[in-house]
């Protein structure tokens, strides 16, 4: 059965990498006036669907830490410094900071002005290889989900392609921008490009906050990377980057993400040797975070389902694209709450956009992903 998942998962997103593959360029492109943009074909929704979160059926677990309901007084966890609802920095300096920032920097200059030109491409993609930015991590990026290879780290020759769920930056998410980027430089499917682009930093924000919780076991100041990747060193109040596409859609899911992030601060507080030890208090508090992210995520990847019954041609086509990069990221979690969904997702997917059963699919999302 685990040989099958993972066939599954990796067969979905080999489908997804074959488009880009041949585009892939290891420097950047730079842009030409010589250069003609291919004509935009197709519209995007008129009146994009709504969407209403409905968490009336939601409750917190028992081991849930919970800042918001009285300052954690209602919960079973001792009193620490996440206590007051603020994350307190263990480091001032914290460097994912700026790479959240530089999302941010390379959607507003992929939509900015409608549709992207292949000059924005040029100028974004400068953005995503500033040294030690964005590029850097998405390139080293793996998924604590999975085990790590048995011989070998995912920089070394053949280990990330033998390993695409483990080494996910590598493998996936790194091959995927970078030819997005070439290929719309050069002019071509710029919706499809600009919509790669956005929704596989996505998948790097998410998965980074998860690898940085974990491993701030070792590394304490990991914790503040987890907060960061996740809000970009916003308030709750005032998300930005991932965080900021969470709450446009799902405010709860992204409230219930910070509660989490603030349960990571609070454990590495109480659990604050050097290695951290306290087993149960890091799986709770990883836990809790990761459930509420991969709510979020549903929603985002839910909402592209939606927008690719409405839009037509070029913006369908960027819609599809985006959900066969982003649901294997849902398949292992998938799996595990229930198969027939998750071959249902991965179904289609890989069908063409017009033969997908849209309320079927959102239904089964809705059902599977129904709290942060």
């Amino acid at each position: 059965m685990q040989m099958q998942m993972q066939m599954a998962r990796t067969l979905s997103l080999l489908a997804f990498l074959v488009g880009f593959a041949n585009c892939a360029e290891s420097d950047p492109v730079v842009g030409g006036s010589d250069i003609d943009d291919d004509p935009i074909v197709g519209e995007p929704c008129a009146q994009p669907p709504a969407f209403v979160e409905d968490v009336a059926g939601c409750a917190p677990l028992a081991s849930d830490y919970r800042p918001r309901q009285n300052n954690s007084a209602l919960d079973g966890w001792p009193a620490c410094i996440s206590d007051d609802n603020l994350y307190h920095r263990i480091e001032e300096s914290v460097s994912s900071i700026a790479r959240v920032a530089a999302y941010d920097e390379i959607v507003r200059v992929l939509w900015q002005n409608g549709p992207p030109s292949h000059q924005d491409f040029v100028v974004a993609r400068v953005v995503f290889e500033e040294e030690q930015g964005l590029g850097s991590r998405v390139a080293r990026r793996f998924d604590p989900h999975f085990a790590a290879p048995t011989l070998g780290e995912c920089e070394d020759e053949g280990v990330a392609a033998a390993n695409p769920d483990y080494c996910v930056g590598p493998a996936v998410l790194q091959p995927s921008i970078v030819a997005a980027f070439a290929d719309g430089a050069e002019g071509h499917n710029r919706i499809v490009n600009a919509t790669v682009i956005e929704d596989a930093i996505r998948w790097f924000l998410y998965v980074s906050a998860i690898k940085e919780a974990t491993t701030c076991t070792e590394t304490a100041k990991d914790c503040d990377s987890a907060w960061a990747y996740y809000s970009g060193g916003a308030a709750r109040e005032h998300p930005i980057g991932l965080a900021s596409d969470i709450e446009s859609l799902a405010t709860e899911a992204h409230n219930r993400a910070y509660d989490g992030l603030l349960a990571v601060r609070c454990w590495r507080d109480l659990d604050n040797g050097e290695v951290a030890n306290n087993a149960t208090m890091r799986v709770q508090a990883i836990a809790q975070l990761d459930v509420a992210l991969l709510r979020g995520m549903a929603v985002l990847i839910r909402r592209h389902f939606q927008l690719l019954e409405c839009s037509t041609w070029d913006y369908q086509q960027a819609h599809l694209q985006a959900l066969r990069l982003l649901v294997p990221l849902l398949d292992r979690e998938s799996r595990a709450r229930d198969a027939v969904v998750a071959d249902l997702l991965l179904r289609e997917i890989n069908g063409s956009a017009d033969a997908a059963d849209i309320s079927t699919v959102l239904d089964a999302i809705d059902t599977t992903y129904p709290c942060p």
